[in-house]
């Protein structure tokens, strides 16, 4: 995995769903962490996970997702970022991103506008909404 330091709650987290699925880190899965840095360092970080013969790579951060994107073609690539991956030249697009690159994007700003809709078609008589 290239991604955050191991103190990010989001690695914990993901640390938990796999022990909630029955993956014992150290016994059945090995996880191997990365800072996340610059696109320079991403791609030589990248570089010694391929060494390792990693089986599957998540980040939530361009620049590593980017490396690896640049370098393999086979190995699954699992992104889970706030920002747009389409803008990014990341994905070809949400619906079928292509290649080896999947994972989650919540496009929190882009999705607003359709979250209004859908309030306003749950509670038709709304004049006003805080957020």
């Amino acid at each position: 995995m290239l991604g955050v330091g191991g103190l990010d709650p989001r690695i914990e987290a993901f640390r938990q769903g796999l022990r909630d699925l029955g993956y014992n880190e150290g016994k059945d899965i090995l996880i191997e962490y990365r800072p996340a840095e610059s696109q320079g360092r991403s791609r030589s970080q990248f570089a010694e996970l391929l060494q390792l013969k990693i089986d599957l790579f998540v980040s939530g951060n361009f620049p590593p997702i980017q490396a690896a994107k640049e370098a393999t073609k086979t190995i699954p690539i699992v992104m889970v970022t706030q920002a747009d991956p389409v803008a990014a030249w990341l994905i070809d697009s949400l619906a079928r991103p292509g290649g080896n690159i999947t994972g989650l994007a919540t496009l929190s700003r882009e999705l607003s506008g359709k979250r209004l809709e859908l309030v306003k078609e749950v509670v038709p008589k709304m004049s006003r909404v805080g957020v």
